[in-house]
Parts: structure tokens; C-alpha cells; sequence
């Protein structure tokens, strides 16, 4: 059985820094919506104003998810992932290919902390604007909570014992995924 991780959370939480782990760590491939949105940005199908740029994204990211997931891999998918709707789009894809749905949200519960290390941000992703805070306000207006036990990582604490968290709550779930 394999495992359909999603990395939760509003922009500038270390959604990408958790990603990073979960590759080096369990070596398991992981997709960007903002890496996949830079290319049809940078390939001039889209504008990052585009309305429908966030759709097409979540529809890419379902589209890779269900490629690795139907040969019986393990997937993880970095995005904002804010509505119960994509959420739920979600188990039903990892429900229909045997697979176990997991998720991970980031959150950094000092407003200041987040803002400064969002301003001060470089991911250098070709294409893709580096979001302002103003940015992380609109999608906090939209953004739902998690009905699903989840795992929440708080980047206010150290590298070191959410690195350790992580380890700990994924090796758990593939064990039991395992023992299926």
C-alpha cells in the first residue's frame, strides 16, 4: 500500500522546507503547485493573474498524483491545499488507488516571525513571483481548517524537532500501511 502525503499550509509556513525532508528522508518524489504553475506561466499559457491558474494547478498536481499513485507508489503534494473540497478530490484519488491519504500542515504562530521570514523569502523559482504578506491575508480569508487528523508542524520551533516530528509521524504511517 502507498501513501498520498499532502503538505498543508499558508504560503511562507515551510511547506517547502517539510517537502525537503519527506525526498531526502523517505525518498519519495514530491510535487509543487508553484513549480507547476511557474512552467505554464514561463511556457506563456498562463499569467499569474490568471483566475484560473489555481485550478490548474490542484489539476496538475492530481494528474502527477494519480500517475505514481497507479503504479503503486508513494506521492507528496506541496500546495496551500486551503478547501475541504480539494482535500476531499484528494482522499477520494488516494482511496481509489489503494492508497493511504496523510497530510502535514505547516503554520507559524507568530504573525511577525511569519511575515518577516515571508519578506525576506528567495525560493527562486523561474517564473513564479515571490509572495508579499498581502498575499498570505487573502488566502487566510479563505483558508479552511482540517476536519482529518493531521500532523502540524509550528516553524516557530526548531528545525531540528520538527525534523525529528516528521521522521517520527511518517515512519509511523508507512508502518502501518505496511502491516495492511
Amino acid at each position: 500500500m502507498s501513501i498520498l502525503l499532502i503538505l498543508s499550509g499558508l504560503p511562507g509556513t515551510g511547506k517547502s522546507t517539510v517537502a525537503r525532508i519527506v525526498r531526502e528522508k523517505f525518498s519519495i518524489p514530491v510535487f509543487a503547485k508553484d513549480e507547476l504553475e511557474a512552467v505554464l506561466i514561463r511556457s506563456e499559457l498562463a499569467r499569474y493573474e490568471h483566475p484560473r491558474l489555481g485550478y490548474s494547478g490542484y489539476e496538475l498536481l492530481t494528474e502527477c498524483a494519480t500517475r505514481v499513485l497507479s503504479a503503486k507508489g508513494s506521492v507528496a503534494l506541496d500546495s496551500v491545499c486551503g478547501r475541504e473540497k480539494i482535500r476531499q478530490g484528494w482522499r477520494s484519488l488516494a482511496q481509489a488507488n489503494g492508497a493511504k491519504f496523510v497530510a502535514i500542515e505547516c503554520i507559524c504562530s507568530d504573525e511577525a516571525l511569519h511575515r518577516q521570514r515571508l519578506e525576506k523569502r528567495e525560493r527562486n523559482i523561474p517564473g513564479w513571483p515571490e509572495l508579499n504578506w498581502d498575499e498570505v491575508v487573502r488566502v487566510k480569508s479563505y483558508y479552511e481548517p482540517w476536519r482529518q487528523e493531521c500532523l502540524v508542524i509550528d516553524s516557530c520551533s526548531s528545525l531540528q524537532k520538527n525534523e525529528a516530528s516528521i521522521i517520527a509521524y511518517l515512519r509511523g504511517e508507512f508502518a502501518k500501511v505496511q502491516g495492511h
